[in-house]
């Protein structure tokens, strides 16, 4: 389990970084609001992992 949520975490956010600067750069509109949903998954799986850090 500690191994998918960092992996998890670790993945979303980097495409939620890497997204836009791929779409921009093939003069695409960017989709923010799956942008926004990835990096706010991200972001709660790291949360996840530093909240239950003993459990796991």
């Amino acid at each position: 389990m500690k191994k998918l949520l960092t992996w998890g975490g670790t993945g979303l956010l980097i495409s939620a970084f890497l997204d836009p600067i791929i779409y921009s750069g093939l003069d695409k509109p960017v989709p923010w609001l799956r942008d926004l949903a990835m990096a706010a998954g991200g972001v709660a799986c790291l949360f996840l992992l530093v909240k239950y850090r003993n459990q796991l």
